[in-house]
């Protein structure tokens, strides 16, 4: 990157970790390399590579979507690297120049290259961050064969992780043969279980029997709790970059000074250090995802479309509205705690951290970007505290209302009277929920969505049409 180390002006500062990249080695492919990434797991290697016992862990990015190839092709100009900003609830601003990615691929120009290195034996570790939605699973975390791009990817396709893993992986079993882990970043419960069986359930209908066998019995696959807001990146902070410390760097990204990294301690090959950058290496990751997903996940999706509603733009706007923060409370207390139960975690605790990292004011996340992608994440999400609070023999009615804003957000931004363009992969997915009693009921019975809660549960139904009916009252004007 052009002048990446120009002299700092002022009290600026601009950290660098202590190593040569020149003397590193890469020891980790990623699949994903989005924002998050690269305000997440990227840091954590950049500072373990500081480490004396750290320099066979750099990254290799990959890129496997061809609408990505746009940014992925200007983070390979500037050699991986990019300035970090972090802002604290205060105000105060930390930048670091990241410089871990060691290599770029853009694997929806040229897999085979991403086939080689993966099949190479000095990469011990795959990560992946391919959203929520890019594991294609369905409610009984079925792989959705019929999805076109499974179909295609199944008939010798490029398209999603899983025939780059399938041919990367295939060729290191005829090749180096060594043992490999694959763990995943992404907000799912048990992620490194699904990417399992989607991976598996591939194989089996690739009809790869000695594939099928190798990985189970060379790979792992560990799952992860990962925790730091990302905005999407904006041009208002590569100014900031290029005022205070002459650099063109267009693609800083920002995030919040909180970060957190908990991984099951279950490696195949060899053992990443990650514990000396303080990731937590646990035997069980569960109760700290649950934690994170049904409190920050959920309670970022529960506020977001009732903030959408408002016209906030952005979340700490949200959680500064009177009403909005009162029901995230009531959600959190009422709902999401309750739906938990015992946990080693102290959740009541870890929700007033969550409630002031929603407030910073400095981080500017969008409303819009936290709408992105509702029919994925409200089963992941939401439908846990939603199934709980009836099992417990409760009424999860604030979880219901968001629910209910949820179906209003779909057809106000369809209508072209909400300022949000809603980002949503599975748009084709909510055609049956039409704006009348046919598609309240269809919305409301969706098996995706809900599974088979609405037939145990019938007031489910009765309860969430009064919902959107009140909803779409108070917002009809």
């Amino acid at each position: 990157m052009p002048n990446m180390l120009a002299p700092t002006r002022g009290a600026d500062q601009l950290l660098v970790q202590n190593y040569e990249k020149d003397a590193i080695s890469p020891g980790v492919m990623h699949l994903g390399v989005g924002a998050f990434h690269r305000a997440h797991q990227a840091v954590y290697f950049d500072r373990l590579l500081a480490q004396p016992e750290g320099k066979n862990w750099g990254l290799i990015g990959v890129n496997i979507r061809p609408q990505d190839s746009q940014g992925f092709a200007q983070l390979s100009e500037q050699n991986g690297e990019y300035v970090l900003k972090t802002m604290s609830p205060k105000g105060q601003a930390l930048y670091e120049h990241i410089r871990a990615i060691t290599q770029l691929v853009d694997g929806a120009i040229e897999p085979e290259t991403v086939d080689h290195l993966m099949a190479d034996e000095q990469i011990q570790l795959i990560t992946t961050t391919v959203t929520e939605g890019g594991y294609y699973l369905d409610e009984n975390n079925q792989l959705m064969q019929d999805h076109p791009l499974i179909k295609d990817d199944l008939s010798s396709g490029r398209n999603t992780l899983y025939a780059f893993l399938y041919a990367g992986l295939k060729k290191r079993s005829e090749t180096s043969g060594s043992k490999i882990t694959l763990l995943c970043c992404d907000n799912l419960r048990h992620n490194g279980k699904l990417l399992k069986t989607g991976l598996l359930q591939f194989l089996k209908a690739k009809q790869d029997e000695s594939l099928h066998a190798w990985v189970l019995e060379n790979c792992s696959f560990p799952s992860s709790m990962v925790d730091r807001i990302t905005p999407k990146p904006s041009i208002e902070h590569q100014k900031d970059v290029q005022s205070r410390f002459n650099i063109e760097d267009n693609m800083t990204v920002m995030a919040e000074d909180f970060i957190q990294w908990v991984v099951e301690d279950d490696f195949a090959g060899e053992r990443p250090p990650l514990h000396k950058v303080d990731v937590q290496l646990v035997e069980d990751v569960t109760p700290f995802e649950e934690a994170k997903i049904r409190i920050l996940n959920a309670g970022h999706t529960c506020v977001a479309y009732q903030a959408a509603l408002k016209d906030l733009d952005y979340f700490d706007q949200a959680m500064m509205d009177i009403e909005l923060k009162v029901y995230f409370s009531d959600f959190i207390k009422q709902d999401a705690i309750p739906a938990i139960g015992q946990s080693v975690v102290d959740l009541s605790s870890y929700a007033k951290v969550i409630a002031l990292r929603f407030s910073n004011t400095n981080i500017g996340d969008t409303v819009e970007r936290i709408c992105t992608d509702g029919y994925a994440k409200f089963p992941i999400f939401v439908y846990p505290t939603l199934a709980g609070i009836y099992q417990l023999g409760g009424i999860p009615n604030k979880t219901i209302d968001a629910i209910a804003s949820w179906f209003v957000f779909i057809h106000q931004t369809a209508q072209g009277k909400l300022q949000v363009n809603y980002h949503e992969p599975n748009m084709d997915k909510l055609a049956a929920f039409t704006n009348d009693e046919k598609g309240i009921h269809a919305f409301a019975t969706d098996t995706y969505l809900w599974q088979d809660l609405p037939e145990a549960y019938p007031d489910f139904v009765s309860r969430l049409s009064r919902s959107i009916k009140q909803i779409q009252l108070r917002f009809s004007a």
